[in-house]
């Protein structure tokens, strides 16, 4: 087909590629204004209704994994006669262009291995064996994402019928060029019944070539590819590339056992053994690496969750400053509370070699802390020790924590043994109990918000020169203004006070610069103090998930329009923390905007399994499944957003553009009515009354609204307009354009 070409509903742009099952294309969808791939099957298989039948139920069940790393299936439709699916389009190289002669960079095999492992690992939890994995047949998008396509050639049950390629075939087609037989395992090359395990030994061939440069079986024709399959032994990886570890060179050997039941006996123990290699990998590149887990509270006051959390983070922060020391997220780390303690399951999550965890007694004004510190790998604790003090002497005990676990791991503590590892921002114990609890409070947003930041003021008054309270302070004001929760002129210019004074107060505190840069950027409108501050603030604190999330996705992406960059910052903030909720969370928006509507769609799910009861992610999962043109996903995701937030105008205005896009005017209308009657009752932002209007199609309220909205300032004016999907009505009326003006919004 010749692009500009119709077909149904799709016009075709071109040509991707063509294979045994057909031809792919890259295709726009007008629906939903979206690039798609369209798998159209040869006319051999549209002509058998049977085998049309069976591929309509296999498609079913292929469209049904959910998983950031298999290419989405979207529908199966028929043209007259022909049949296609309609797929995710992914930009970027197959991983057959990316392979080096001279092998990848190991840290790189074992990232790759673990990835693809675990799409498989979920496909075979579905009954879902490949059959056809090769590296063509794996993408590396632009953005860096793995993803594992073409299950052309799967088998949807226990196991898979004979291979559509068997030895009697090959031996009819001698001098043609060798094609997906080097990948096939020895049972599928033969003609035999495969299950899961086939996927393994094909998956073992791709890491042997990643790793050599080299394929581990040879032939110039498919029948004599066939024999090397099934006769010879490869030349051990070793042998090829002397640097690889004995312990990866193991895994690939056995991935390539001739009989299947000396392989692996599922894709997840292969994922769980390159997880170990890449460990080790990590490890031994970036020297020692820690959990902190937080402490458990023995006392009888279920308040004192807070205290012992509180501990144990600062212990955490105080170590991520150390040079030569690898620490797990705070997030991550304290996504296990409250969970059974499995060390080696932890540290192989969290990639780390040691994991720190204890207990905090308080009684009165004593307190007692008991810690282990052990080594994942043998499961031995190598120091233990209990603390019996006063409360007064708290924060002497944390850097004595901090200072014995460097000394267990050998950490060189290059600004001399007389410094404090532990900076004690407070003398105030009770300012700093406040502190720990009004932070962990506004860390879950919603109606959390008003609590934590009253126990920041109470914290402050008690030490006016606690300068963490101030920067918490300055967040929770900047929260309550981008969230809506109350008019931006009440609250943005406190936390521009706010996080002046912070940074006034401590100029190397990265959590100070991140909560002016967010105030800059909003209130004054300053965007180049904001990046200059932004930059700062992380700078003295890499590990600030909220501040690089707060940069990639508010600065950087949406307000900046500088998709790649953007993406890669919250990428690595959800790399750094990958068991939070909030991190993937904002990566699900970034990949939205960057055209990763699938994989977007899926980190929103994830930050919703994470924390079930947060409106956050809801509200987020309600964004992106609506601009990927999931519907029902979407109005699902609002419903249960709506649920937790007493139906906040967030859920309102975004339901009304879902409505809209998906032809149910009425109940757009509706929606933006009840918006106009909360506006009556309390305090609804403009933006959103703005983005309501532009749903039911009256431009000229949308209008009026946006320019009272840049009257008040609002932040959601500031971030949503110039990329956010939702935006897209205000965008293409030529008035709006006076507005963005007024924003002046960075180049």
């Amino acid at each position: 087909m010749e692009s500009g070409t119709g077909f149904g509903r799709y016009t075709i742009q071109s040509l991707i590629g063509r294979g045994g099952m057909g031809a792919v294309y890259r295709a726009t969808d007008p629906t939903l204004g979206r690039d798609v791939a369209l798998k159209v099957l040869p006319p051999e298989l549209a002509a058998d209704p049977d085998r049309i039948e069976r591929f309509r139920r296999e498609s079913r069940a292929l469209a049904a994994l959910n998983h950031p790393n298999i290419v989405t299936i979207y529908s199966f439709e028929q043209e007259g006669d022909t049949g296609f699916l309609t797929m995710e389009l992914v930009n970027g190289k197959s991983l057959e262009t990316l392979i080096d002669a001279r092998g990848m960079p190991l840290d790189r095999v074992t990232q790759l291995g673990t990835t693809v492992a675990d799409a498989l690992a979920a496909a075979h939890e579905k009954g879902i064996v490949h059959r056809d994995l090769k590296p063509a047949n794996i993408l590396v998008s632009d953005s860096g994402v793995t993803k594992v396509l073409d299950f052309g050639l799967s088998k949807i049950g226990e196991a898979a019928a004979p291979s559509e390629v068997s030895a009697t075939k090959l031996a009819t087609q001698v001098g043609m060029v060798v094609g997906t037989p080097a990948y096939m395992s020895p049972e599928q090359v033969s003609g035999q019944h495969v299950d899961h395990r086939s996927d393994i030994f094909s998956l073992g061939v791709i890491l042997y070539e990643l790793v050599t440069g080299v394929r581990p079986f040879t032939g110039h024709s498919m029948i004599e590819m066939a024999s090397s399959v099934l006769n010879q032994t490869p030349t051990p990886v070793t042998t090829l590339r002397a640097t690889v570890p004995s312990e990866l060179a193991g895994v690939i050997a056995r991935c390539l056992e001739k009989t299947a039941a000396a392989r692996f006996s599922s894709m997840t123990e292969l994922r769980a053994a390159l997880e170990r290699c890449g460990r080790r990998d990590a490890a031994d590149a970036e020297g020692p690496s820690i959990a902190v887990l937080p402490f458990t509270n023995l006392s009888s006051d279920p308040d004192g969750d807070f205290f012992s959390d509180g501990l144990a983070e600062e212990i955490l922060n105080a170590l991520a400053h150390l040079d030569g020391l690898r620490v797990a997220a705070r997030a991550s780390s304290f996504s296990f509370k409250g969970q059974a303690l499995d060390v080696a399951a932890i540290a192989l999550k969290l990639h780390v070699a040691h994991v720190l965890h204890g207990s905090v007694r308080r009684a009165g004004s004593r307190v007692r802390v008991t810690l282990q510190l052990i080594d994942a790998k043998s499961g031995f604790q190598i120091w233990s020790e209990r603390y019996d003090r006063d409360v007064a002497d708290i924060f002497d005990v944390q850097d004595e924590i901090a200072r014995a676990v460097t000394s267990k791991l050998k950490v060189t503590l290059t600004d001399g043994a007389s410094q404090r590892l532990v900076r004690q921002t407070t003398t105030n114990v009770e300012a700093w109990e406040l502190y720990v609890r009004g932070r962990a409070l506004i860390i879950k947003r919603g109606k959390h918000v008003a609590p934590g930041l009253d126990c920041l003021k109470r914290a402050v008054e008690l030490d006016p020169s606690f300068a963490v309270a101030w920067a918490g302070i300055a967040d929770a004001f900047t929260v309550q203004g981008y969230m809506g929760f109350a008019p931006p002129g009440e609250v943005m210019p406190k936390a521009l006070t706010a996080a002046r004074r912070a940074v006034a107060l401590d100029p190397i505190s990265g959590e100070a610069h991140c909560a002016l840069a967010v105030a800059l950027m909003f209130w004054e409108h300053d965007y180049e103090g904001a990046r200059q501050a932004f930059i700062r603030g992380l700078e003295l604190n890499p590990n600030n998930t909220q501040g690089r999330c707060w940069y990639g996705l508010f600065f950087l992406t949406w307000m900046g329009g500088k998709l790649s960059e953007g993406l890669a910052e919250t990428r690595l903030a959800y790399e750094r923390d990958t068991l939070s909720w909030y991190a993937p969370a904002i990566l699900s928006c970034s990949l939205a905007v960057a055209g990763e509507a699938a994989q977007s769609v899926t980190f929103a799910r994830l930050a919703v399994e994470r924390d079930p009861d947060a409106f956050l992610p809801k509200w987020i999962h309600g964004l992106v499944a609506h601009w990927s043109g999931a519907f029902d996903e979407s109005f699902a995701a609002f419903d249960r957003a709506a649920e937790v937030s007493n139906r906040h105008h967030f859920v309102l205005s975004a339901r009304a553009l879902a409505c809209a896009d998906c032809g149910r005017p009425a109940d757009a209308r509706a929606l933006h009515e009840e918006l106009l009657a909360k506006r009556g009752q309390g305090y609804v932002p403009f933006y959103s009354l703005a983005m309501s209007a532009s749903a039911i199609g009256d431009m000229d309220a949308a209008i009026e609204y946006a320019q009272q909205a840049c009257d008040e300032r609002e932040p959601l004016l500031v971030i949503f307009t110039r990329i956010v999907p939702s935006a897209r009505r205000l965008r293409a009326d030529p008035r709006f354009g006076d507005v963005l003006r007024r924003l002046a919004l960075p180049t």
